[in-house]
């Protein structure tokens, strides 16, 4: 296996700068020579992981490498740019290379805490993860074994804003035999803060290597403004005439006895010029250059796991689909909260006078809560008319057929406090209002509201009473 890297902005010419090996041939512990380029690799007999790095890039750039305590099949070149370098601020940015194998008791030689760490400079890490995941093999049938062994690995890239590199669909192992299907388990990720000068991610360009594991070139450059593409206003078509030239269209006539690589033409073709047709008569928006600035491709293929853990959730109803689906669930929407979050730093990093109220926007906090102010300064607590159920009755007696809906909340239910003055009382037994002021209101007919108030409870004198 092997992952080119291209960096365009640095180099004059357009040739390779770094190449990670995995699984390299090597004899008596030495690995092959190339010219232009010096290796790396762990100090151990058969080494299992290597870096290439071409000599005009040492020239220019201090380059170290980094072997992890806990693996073998994992390292890393530090490379020390102190001007910055890709249109990134950063002194320095880490390249990994990683060859996980299965290695039991534990899934895999290499960590997910090795391989995804946490930093706060410019990470990418490529290599042979041996995973298998929906997001990177969408046409795959997951087992519950593959997706258990791949959750701690997209889990730990997701909460840590790891972005994945790989187009999906695009198998990066296609096995001599006949026994074992295509796969991707060839996987490369980048941090948010080198996922903005990541290029692209292509094996179509790549000759050969003669093993069943292609040629994966990864190139980065300077990051460039966000552009949406226009998109169909399908609301706004003209049905009835789309609909006329939609049967005047004709599919191209297939090749005789054709290869597999002349029927993808042709099917590409036939499918270029049905779209073309449909979207020449779809009118177009003009997206705003803000329009998802914080989706990326990372962002669609959770969500399409996400979707399709639940349908499989729902068919199924095991305890295993709905684990998977709350996995890919919990996963999705953290991505998101992330994406916002850094999408809002960045802005407010790079706030102008011109939308400076936008940023006032997204720093300002929200509203406090509004809750009872009811300890004063000194600690104690103020009896208020809203707080106080018995100086809130009405002041006539009651008509004796009266029955209130509600029930009213027990007298001084806010004064139960460990360090209040006042004394906790008994909760009373709740009474319905009519019962209520029966008790405490209605003693007499000639009652007053001071007469009210002194048959009222011995707890009430003794609680509203400050101590001397």
């Amino acid at each position: 296996m092997c992952f080119p890297l291209y960096f365009p902005p640095l180099q004059s010419s357009s040739h390779v700068d770094m190449v990670l090996l995995q699984h390299p041939p090597s004899s008596k512990g030495f690995l092959p020579s190339f010219h232009g380029f010096k290796s790396f690799a762990p100090s151990i007999a058969g080494p299992r992981v290597a870096c290439h790095v071409s000599l005009s890039f040492l020239q220019r750039f201090a380059v170290l490498p980094s072997f992890s305590s806990e693996s073998d099949d994992f390292m890393a070149l530090d490379v020390y740019t102190p001007k910055g370098c890709l249109g990134l601020k950063f002194p320095r940015f880490r390249i990994g290379n990683s060859y996980a194998r299965p290695l039991p008791p534990a899934p895999h030689s290499v960590s997910p805490e090795t391989a995804l760490p946490v930093f706060d400079f410019p990470y990418l890490v490529a290599g042979y993860f041996n995973l298998h995941k929906v997001a990177s093999d969408p046409s795959r049938l997951l087992s519950a074994k593959e997706e258990k062994e791949s959750a701690s690995y997209f889990n730990r890239a997701t909460d840590l804003g790891y972005t994945l590199l790989n187009t999906p669909g695009i198998y990066t192992r296609s096995p001599f035999t006949g026994t074992h299907r295509p796969s991707t388990i060839d996987l490369a990720f980048a941090n948010p803060e080198i996922f903005s000068a990541f290029g692209s991610w292509d094996i179509s360009t790549q000759p050969s290597a003669g093993s069943d594991h292609p040629l994966i070139l990864i190139s980065l450059r300077p990051p460039c403004p966000h552009k949406d593409k226009p998109r169909p206003c399908w609301q706004e078509v003209d049905w009835p005439s789309l609909t006329d030239k939609l049967k005047d269209w004709q599919v191209p006539l297939p090749p005789d006895a054709p290869s597999p690589n002349q029927l993808d033409q042709w099917f590409s073709l036939a499918l270029s010029t049905l779209t073309t047709t449909i979207e020449a008569t779809a009118p177009h928006s003009r997206p705003s250059p803000r329009s998802k600035a914080l989706w990326s491709l990372l962002l669609t293929s959770l969500r399409k796991d996400f979707m399709r853990a639940t349908r499989r959730a729902k068919e199924l109803q095991t305890p295993d689909s709905y684990t998977i689906a709350r996995q890919s669930k919990l996963g999705y929407f953290k991505s998101i909260k992330r994406a916002k979050a850094s999408y809002r730093a960045d802005f407010l990093a790079k706030a102008s006078p011109n939308n400076i109220w936008t940023a006032k926007q997204l720093v300002a906090p929200r509203k406090t809560p509004r809750f009872p102010s009811l300890p004063d300064a000194s600690g104690r607590w103020q009896l208020t008319r809203r707080h106080c159920t018995i100086s809130s009755l009405p002041k006539t007696p009651c008509p004796a057929g009266a029955v209130s809906k509600e029930t009213p909340q027990p007298p001084l239910s806010y004064l139960r406090k460990s360090n209040s003055p006042f004394p906790n009382p008994p909760p009373p037994r709740p009474l319905a209002l009519t019962g209520f002021l029966t008790q405490y209101g209605r003693r007499s007919t000639s009652s007053t509201p001071q007469s009210s108030l002194s048959s009222s409870p011995p707890w009430w004198h003794s609680a509203t009473t400050p101590p001397h």
